[in-house]
Parts: structure tokens; sequence; C-alpha cells
């Protein structure tokens, strides 16, 4: 039996259960799901589930997304907003919900480079550790694991889980917290947690202890039995219920420690943010670990409930943070040492990926496989080498983390959208005034717009400010990914992307009127990509010009060439009259 979420999946018996009801499956629908479930968290493409399912014969993709539309509907799961399972256009399906098996222990496997483990964590894995031992002693522990999307929070976690299965004292029980259910269903973690409990170890003395300490959560778990009938599910509320549920769980520790885990705190209501409240504040010795993981960008503004508890548990010391920070390179290393199964990978791949990936491990991943699907990256009699030098791949954005970034740009609305598309077209760190050139808007205006978006979401940061030729002063910001930056400017249509690139080309003229030699790279760049390819040739003649006077001549020639190769663009008429000027230009730079 395979726990995720509310489900059981009963192998023996091909069915599905959801809180003691049976739910039938037809047997290729059942297939795909069991498939899914038994390798979770990872993408499972459409080959493979075709190779697995029907090895013997050819079966149209179009069928498995109808097998999955039917599962999506018996799940209650919505593909804009996946809680089992996310579509990977074009590749397949990754099922996302933690599976553990019928005694509570988790079986999802990682990707982690090493048995047991993972790369660049053992610090912060540690840690958690100690203050499982302190917990264990009856010091309760409330830990928050902090970091950005990809950083490893869940892989953590699992690895901690995977770790203490086998442990006969100590007990798991894990809540997801999800996006659009906070502030519509009061508890939602806990009680999902609360139903992995009352299946732990002895299952019956469990449902004892929550019908004693806690009558009316025994209520809102449906399907438990009271008094000879099913119960009905009722709202969970107030004061009442927050003790009882702090005296049920206390009770459980007292016959082992039982390791809480709530994942996606910023998602959580305000419920389940009292009743950790509650649990750290209680005086009781209790045998509990509560890890609750959270992006601190999400709750980074002054009005989230969670920014306002940790901040009032850290004064009171009643917590401790596990914060998540990027890879170092030698990370990265150990994990292509493995991955590729070679004590040496390619020279240089390590500083690649680090580089592209900033450290971000589920970014890391994902380049890796990137590399290797894309045939730039490949074993030749069993030695894995490039095939491409590394100055000449681009890498692009791999397809999982376009997916994945664009769920969350859709999640801005429409004003914070244009603020980034317009940004993305400058560079990974960028001035506002050029934002504001592109969006044809007031400066002080964008500034403030920026300010504001820096506080609520993770897109962008500050980095500091810079007084322009006209004297007035401009607040600059950098992209939190390098990749953001890609996808947004990919979302923008060709024909706006060249309108807002002339506008920042044409206020550049204009602040740098008489300077035109200081910014030529920039403009070059800017009339190139508004398609104003005899501005962006006479532009990159100025460039080459530069070039020269630092001795740089190879580099002078490169330019000069490009640009003639830009004026291949314009019409016949125009492109002798434009091609002639150029040439002058260039005879005017003395090449020696």
């Amino acid at each position: 039996m395979k726990q995720f979420g509310c489900f059981q999946l009963d192998t023996r018996n091909e069915c599905l259960w959801q809180s003691g009801a049976k739910i039938d499956l037809t047997p290729k629908p059942f297939a795909v799901l069991r498939y899914l479930v038994e390798n979770p968290q990872r993408l499972v493409t459409h080959d493979e589930l075709m190779d697995k399912l029907w090895p013997e014969t050819y079966v149209q993709p179009q069928v498995l997304r109808t097998y999955v539309l039917e599962l999506r509907k018996l799940l209650g799961d919505s593909a804009d907003s996946p809680r089992f399972i996310r579509t990977v256009p074009g590749r397949g399906y990754w099922f996302l919900s933690p599976v553990e098996d019928r005694n509570g222990h988790a079986t999802v496997e990682s990707r982690g480079p090493l048995p047991g483990r993972i790369v660049g964590r053992q610090q912060e894995f540690d840690r958690i550790q100690s203050l499982l031992r302190h917990a264990t002693q009856g010091a309760r522990q409330v830990t928050f694991i902090t970091g950005e999307t990809g950083m490893g929070k869940t892989a953590l976690i699992d690895l901690l889980c995977r770790h203490l299965c086998t442990e006969d004292r100590v007990h798991i029980a894990r809540g997801q917290c999800v996006e659009g259910f906070a502030g519509k269903e009061a508890y939602y973690p806990v009680v999902e947690a609360l139903g992995q409990i009352c299946s732990l170890g002895d299952s019956s003395k469990h449902l004892q202890l929550m019908q004693q300490k806690a009558p009316s959560w025994y209520g809102q778990l449906t399907g438990l039995p009271t008094d000879g009938a099913v119960a009905v599910a009722t709202p969970v509320r107030g004061e009442r219920m927050l003790n009882e549920i702090c005296d049920a769980l206390e009770a459980v520790c007292s016959e082992a420690t039982l390791v809480l885990v709530f994942e996606d705190l910023h998602w959580a209501d305000l419920s389940t943010l009292d009743l950790i409240s509650a649990l750290a504040r209680r005086r009781q010795a209790a045998r509990l670990l509560l890890l609750a993981s959270y992006r601190p960008a999400e709750v980074s503004t002054g009005q989230h409930p969670l920014k306002r508890l940790k901040q009032d548990l850290v004064t009171h010391k009643l917590c401790a943070e596990v914060a998540l920070h990027p890879l170092a390179k030698d990370a990265v290393r150990e994990y292509l040492v493995h991955e590729l199964k070679q004590e040496d990978p390619p020279k240089g791949l390590a500083s690649f990926v680090h580089q592209h990936s900033e450290g971000n491990p589920l970014f890391m991943i994902a380049m890796v496989d990137h590399l290797i699907s894309e045939r730039l990256l490949g074993q030749e009699a069993g030695v894995w080498q490039l095939r491409s030098p590394l100055a000449e791949i681009d890498m692009g954005v791999p397809a999982a983390l376009s997916e994945m970034i664009e769920m969350q740009i859709d999640r801005l609305d429409a004003a914070d959208q244009r603020l980034l598309e317009a940004a993305s077209l400058i560079g990974v760190i960028f001035p506002a005034w050029a934002a504001a050139a592109a969006l044809d808007s007031d400066l002080e205006e964008i500034e403030e717009q920026y300010e504001k978006l820096t506080r609520r979401w993770h897109f962008l940061h500050p980095a500091g400010h810079d007084e322009l030729p006209d004297g007035t002063r401009s607040a600059f910001y950098v992209f939190a990914h390098g990749l953001y930056r890609e996808v947004l400017r990919a979302r923008q249509s060709p024909a706006r992307r060249a309108r807002r690139h002339l506008r920042v080309a044409q206020k550049l003229e204009g602040l740098f009127a008489g300077r035109g030699l200081d910014v030529s790279s920039e403009l070059a760049m800017h009339f190139e990509a508004a398609a104003e390819w005899a501005r962006a040739a006479e532009a990159l003649c100025t460039a080459a010009g530069n070039a020269l006077r630092r001795g740089a001549r190879e580099e002078g020639v490169q330019l000069t060439e490009r640009a003639l190769d830009l004026l291949q663009n314009l019409s016949e008429p125009n492109r002798e009259a434009a091609e002639t000027k150029i040439r002058q230009q260039i005879a005017g730079l003395k090449f020696a």
C-alpha cells in the first residue's frame, strides 16, 4: 500500500483508496498511476512509460494524455496548479507528492549523488541531527528550513526521513501546504499529517489517543469510526481545537519521538501557524521535532503572518533556522562524479554547470540532464566527454526549468510581469532608467514599483545606485538568476521587444549625447535588437574604434565584419548607400 496525500494505492487489489472509500480504476490508468507513484519526484518520459507499460505495442502519446486526464479527475488534481501529476511539455510527467509506504516510511528516491546523502548539505544535515538528539531527550524543537525554489529543502527532509525510517522509536508524519488553500481550509497540512500518525505503528492505539485527547479532531478525520458510524468532517476552529491537538501530539510523543514536517509553509493557513506557535511555546517536555520549510522571498513582506510568527519565536529563542544557500563549485563537481560514475568529469564541466546554475541544485540537475539529452555530453569508450567546446554551448533554458519558471511568473499580476519583461531586455544587472525608457514611463514611478516588487517576490534584488550624465541618480537591480531573465525575454513578441529596445537606444543617445563612444556597444546591441540595422552598424564601427585604441585589433576587425553583415538585412536600394557609408567609416579607423 502506497500513501500519497489522502490517497492509498492498493497494488495487490489494483485500486485506489481515499479516506476509507474505494475508487476502482481500469487496468491501464492504474498501471500509469502505479508507475508514477513508484517513481516519484523525477521526470518520467513518455518513452519510458510506454516502454514499461506497452513494450511490444506502438501507442500514440495521446493515449497517455487521456489516461493522465482521467487520473487528474479522480485525484481532484489540476493541470495548472498540480498537487500530484505535473506535465512537462513534450517530455513526460512528474509525480510531485511524497510517497509513504503503509508503515509511514518515506519511499521517495532522491537524485542525491551519494547513497544516503545529498551533496553540499552535510553541515545542514548535521545541524538537524543535533536538533533531533535534543528532541529525543524531551526538549521540543521547532526548526524552519529555508531556501529559495530549487535549493533542496524537500531533498534534505527526504534524506532525514530515509535515515530515520529504520528507527523503532521515531515516528514521521508529513503535511503539505498547498497554494490557494490558505484561508480556505483550516489546518490543511495538519489533517494530512494526522492521517499518517493514525496509521503509524499500533494504529489502534493512536486512534484511541485521538479519541481521548482530541475528540473534535477525531471527527474531522473523515472515514475514522466514531460510535460505530463513519464520522462527518466538521470545521476545525478555536482555542479548544488548538489545545486538543497539542495534547494529542504530546501524547504521541510520550511513546516515541515524533518528527512532524510541514512543507511550503509560505502557503499555510493561519490555523496551522497558530498550531506551530502553540507547540513552540508550551512548557511540557515533549519528544517533538517540528520541521517547517518555506521560501523566504514568499514571506518577505511585512504583512505576511509567517514572517511575524518567526520573528516572534526567534526573539524568544523558541525556534531554530537551517538556511540553504547555493552550492559551491566543489559540490557541483561531487554531483558530477556520482552522476557520471566517473572520478574525473570532463575538464571545465563543473565550472560551466556551476556558473550557469549559480549553485541552485535543481537547476544543476536539470542542466546536466539537458546536456546529456541534447548529446552535448556523451560516452565514448565508456568515458563521458564533451562533444562540443564549452564556449560554443548555448545552454538556453532546459524545458523542465522553463515550465517551472513560467508557473512562477504567471502568479504575478500583469504590472509586475511587465516590469520584469522590460528589465529582461537590458541585462542580468540593469538600471531602472533603462526599464523606464523601455516602458515609456516615469523613472520615479518605475523605481517605486521595482522597490515594491523586490520586497514581495524573489525575482530581483537591489544592486545599488549610479549617477547619470545629467546628474540624476538611478537605482540598479539584479535578477536572482539568469534563467529568469531568459524566460522573461522569450515571453515577449518580437514586435514588443523591438519597440522596447528602440526606446532604450534612443534614451541612451539622449543621456550620452556627445559621449557616444562610452556606450557604443550598448547602442549597437539595442539597435540590432530593434532591427535598426544601419544604426546598429554605425554603433559597431564606433565600438571597433574603441577596441583599436585599446590595442585590441582582432576585436576591432570582428566588430567591423559584424557591422557589414548586419547591412545584409536591408533592402537592395538602402543597403548600397548604407554599405558605402559604413566602409568609409571603417576606412577612417586606419587599420594598420
